[in-house]
């Protein structure tokens, strides 16, 4: 799997390592942080509507919320798909977790990567717990476990026996790991890691959403936000051929003398890198531009607008729904003040916005918060799914 990384990168390539870097860091500013962490869980969401569409799950994210609440389609196809979604949310959201509570934790360790396909695969239906042979039979996936067989995908032979890929990813580890690695560097191990652990393809089945998951773990390792408020896998799936055709390239053994010192091709990883974070650069402006205060503000009064004249929320709801994007919460006993009404009159419009899914509580007597539903973001933020 060598070279690792690019040994030397042009000048527009560090341009845009810069640029994506501080983009990063800008998002979101001017916005209520317990807002920002709501438009977290929202992308959270997202990042599984476009990871599994990549694998052929057609949800959209009105499914992905019905079965968040529990409310799981009748047929068992889309039920599968569902529960196919609620397994990566919720293996994304351990993730983040332990990537807060663990500072050491190495994301690019096997026993990482290995928790991280274990934890969605032990989540998954039964019937989804299977890996397609060249032949079309059916094999079972022992969650977490690598693979002891050869995998052809597309044109490439990935390593074949467990010794082998357990060697590659400990040069995975050794060389990608972010700590190892300093500055914009930091970066290419970004891109790298993506298409290396793809290459090696450790397990039998999976290794795309691992691999997606693996870098949504490394960007926050590596700075690029603490709560993620992007989704480079948008940019994947909305041009699935251009990503593969990428990887692809990367697969390529070494071209001549000129092309690197590893058996695989420099110039291939290297454009890979090139590929990869222009479209972090797209997507972290998709996002940038959708989290300009003013606009968004805009955006939400409307749909806050039209839920009152739809009566899904009273005038009154609309009021406190108005004020939580500006504070972030709104304290149960401040309803009754904001409202001007009695308290048994404020007690029914926070019941009110708890039921039409429009703000959530984490206690029965806790603050309101914002909650985006399907319906929301798709308000809120056009294109986004």
């Amino acid at each position: 799997m060598l070279p690792a990384l690019p040994a030397k990168t042009p000048p527009e390539l560090d341009d845009l390592v810069m640029k994506v870097i501080a983009n990063a860091a800008a998002l979101g500013k001017g916005i209520h942080p317990l807002i920002l962490d709501e438009i977290a869980r929202l992308m959270v969401k997202v990042n599984s509507y476009y990871t599994n569409a990549m694998e052929g799950n057609p949800s959209k994210l009105k499914d992905i919320d019905a079965a968040l609440d529990k409310k799981l389609d009748k047929d068992k196809t889309k039920r599968n798909f569902q529960l196919e979604h609620v397994a990566h949310i919720e293996v994304e959201e351990a993730m983040l977790a332990r990537l807060r509570a663990e500072p050491a934790l190495r994301v690019c360790s096997v026993e990482f990567l290995r928790w991280l396909h274990a934890r969605f695969f032990e989540r998954l239906p039964p019937e989804l717990r299977f890996a397609k042979t060249e032949s079309g039979a059916l094999v079972p996936v022992e969650p977490g476990r690598l693979r002891d067989r050869g995998i052809t995908v597309g044109r490439h032979e990935a390593p074949e026996t467990k010794a082998e890929i357990e060697d590659c990813l400990a040069t995975f580890e050794d060389l990608l790991s972010p700590e190892k690695l300093s500055g914009p560097r930091k970066l290419l191990g970004l891109a790298s890691s993506h298409h290396r652990f793809l290459w090696v393809h450790p397990f039998p089945e999976g290794n795309g959403r691992v691999a997606r998951l693996l870098t949504t773990a490394y960007g926050v390792r590596i700075g690029l936000g603490d709560r993620p408020l992007w989704t480079v896998a948008r940019a994947f799936a909305r041009n699935r051929d251009e990503y593969d055709a990428h990887l692809a390239r990367a697969d390529r053994p070494r071209r001549n003398s000129l092309d690197g010192r590893g058996p695989l091709s420099e110039e291939g990883l290297l454009a890979f890198c090139s590929y990869f974070l222009r479209c972090c650069d797209d997507q972290i402006g998709f996002m940038g531009a959708m989290l300009r205060f003013d606009e968004l503000g805009r955006r939400y009064e409307r749909h806050v607008d039209r839920l009152a004249a739809e009566k899904t929320i009273s005038k009154a709801g609309a009021k406190v729904l108005k004020r939580i994007l500006l504070q972030g919460e709104v304290p149960r006993g401040e309803v009754r003040v904001l409202c001007g009404v009695k308290q048994r009159r404020a007690t029914q419009i926070a019941k009110e916005l708890l039921s039409a899914k429009v703000a959530r509580s984490a206690t029965a007597y806790g603050p309101l918060r914002l909650e985006i539903s399907a319906d929301m973001a798709a308000s809120l933020f056009p294109a986004l799914a």
